[in-house]
């Protein structure tokens, strides 16, 4: 069914976090899984089997970060890996806890940003970037 509206569905979050579970399981890593809206309020947050107690609060910290900037969170770990330390302070800017580490990605849908998708707990960052863009890939998004 064609997309109607520039908000995202339960049922788009949804089909999202099963494409994101599957390819976790695919891999066999742990890890927790969060999806925003537009302004990184929570949508669906789940935590796989043998995740780290804190991997569901980074998951959402890079998800609500990948909105706010409206670019994949690895242009930011980037960007302090290069030597900008201040972005450092991000976290301290607002009441909202921005993670300036890989893993989260906006979301959009004819240029209009929907929301974002953070994986965090996989053990290893490339693979909550590898299991993220997977979802996102196998979604069309």
């Amino acid at each position: 069914m064609p997309k109607k509206s520039y908000k995202m569905t339960y049922q788009e979050a949804k089909s999202l976090m099963i494409a994101a579970t599957e390819s976790a399981a695919r891999y066999n890593v742990p890890g927790a899984i969060a999806i925003v809206d537009d302004g990184g309020n929570p949508i669906l947050l789940e935590s796989l089997d043998n995740t780290m107690s804190s991997a569901s609060d980074i998951a959402m910290g890079k998800a609500a970060t990948a909105a706010a900037f409206k670019r994949p969170t690895i242009d930011l770990e980037d960007v302090i890996l290069d030597g900008r330390t201040p972005m450092l302070v991000l976290n301290s800017a607002t009441s909202r806890a921005y993670v300036p580490l890989k893993g989260g990605y906006p979301i959009y849908f004819e240029n209009v940003l929907l929301g974002a998708i953070a994986v965090a707990g996989t053990m290893d960052a490339n693979m909550d970037e590898v299991v993220v863009q997977e979802a996102l890939k196998n979604k069309g998004w």
